[in-house]
């Protein structure tokens, strides 16, 4: 089923209607000659959607409840109250848990992707019959909108396929997604974004950018580009973790590796595993091989057969960490500090860092024990 626009009937339209197209074009080209975007030299998808990749990038977002299901400025922001049995409990705990991975999907990460513009035919014979441009749309209800058949035959007579800025504002029309706009928003122009930005308001931007842009579009590409760059020079990576964003930020900053600051993030927020991940996807996406490979094995090993008595969880639980969470803290830290010494760019501000964990971490280890040994625990 095709449909075509003749704006020629309306004088006023046809002339507005192509400058519209380009009004979006040449806001997301200014904005683009703002900043030097970090591009992916090869197509990311197969390292991103990888099993490996999507198992590390899981663990490094870190699935926090009371962030996820945080109280919203929204329009349906309301509270439920429910009385349960503790059967119902059980099973409204782990539907929770459902719907929060489901909230945590990440955006794919995938290649730009240009619309080929491209003469379909040539007929002299049509040239000059109507005084605009005449726009095919093929409206089939289900189909890639990428792939849709849009078609304009020019006053000249030839028929060519259409831009990416006019296939994403025709299928709008068509087929509107809630939420995008045809024209492009406000605050992602140069000047509005990087208020935004300098506001901090991440987690917006990004959200805003996922309904306005497809993941294949370079404007998506520009801007989370640029966001996830502030966010390493703010190094305010909290403000998405547990978000949907934070493991195509970590992705970017891997395969790009700038992971420096995250990984001071990491360490001073005790995160060492999380620093170690981090590192291992540096080095899966660059293929570098892993430092200190054979802690990487110890860390992979299963120490579940440990047998845990109640004073000994309660004193654990006072100071915040297992024993066995200390001895693998130890072993974070041998790769953390092969890591920095070999290839870290900060290597100051990593090795103070790691100094400081390690002392605090030690003082912790001594409390633990002298506890254990004060109530007879061996």
């Amino acid at each position: 089923m095709f449909s075509f626009r003749d704006f020629s009937k309306i004088p006023q339209l046809s002339q507005k209607i192509p400058s519209l197209w380009l009004t979006a074009t040449r806001r997301c080209s200014s904005s683009s000659k703002s900043y030097q975007y970090l591009s992916y030299d090869r197509d990311p998808a197969p390292q991103f959607f990888s099993e490996k990749i999507q198992n590390l990038l899981k663990s490094l977002t870190r699935l926090d409840l009371d962030r996820i299901y945080r109280r919203r400025t929204v329009p349906k922001n309301k509270v439920e109250y429910k009385f349960l049995t503790t059967e119902h409990v059980q099973k409204e705990i782990e539907d929770g848990l459902r719907r929060a991975r489901k909230l945590l999907q990440m955006p794919p990460v995938v290649q730009v992707k240009e619309a080929e513009i491209r003469v379909v035919s040539r007929d002299p014979g049509l040239a000059h019959l109507h005084e605009s441009n005449l726009i095919f749309t093929d409206i089939t209800y289900g189909l890639d909108d990428f792939h849709r058949k849009i078609v304009v035959r020019k006053v000249d007579g030839s028929l060519e396929t259409v831009p990416q800025a006019v296939r994403k504002r025709l299928n709008q029309l068509y087929f509107p997604m809630e939420g995008r706009k045809i024209r492009l928003p406000k605050m992602f122009e140069p000047e509005l974004l990087r208020k935004c930005l300098q506001e901090e308001k991440y987690e917006f931007i990004l959200d805003r950018l996922t309904v306005q842009f497809e993941p294949y579009e370079r404007e998506f590409h520009e801007i989370s580009s640029e966001t996830f760059l502030h966010i390493n020079g703010t190094r305010e990576f909290d403000q998405l973790r547990s978000t949907r964003h934070f493991g195509p930020m970590v992705f970017f900053l891997a395969c790009h590796r700038l992971t420096d600051n995250l990984l001071l993030d990491s360490i001073k927020r005790d995160f060492l595993l999380n620093a170690v991940e981090v590192i291992e996807l540096q080095c899966l996406l660059n293929n570098h091989p892993l430092p200190a490979e054979s802690h990487f094995r110890e860390l992979r090993k299963d120490h579940t057969d440990r047998k845990v008595t109640q004073l000994t969880r309660e004193i654990e639980e006072k100071l915040g960490k297992t024993e066995e969470e200390f001895k693998q803290d130890q072993i974070c830290l041998r790769i953390l500090r092969e890591f920095v010494k070999n290839n870290g760019q900060k290597k100051a501000q990593l090795e103070l860092a790691l100094q400081a964990h390690e002392e605090a971490a030690e003082e912790k280890r001594r409390i633990l024990e002298g506890l254990k040994t004060a109530h007879g625990i061996n």
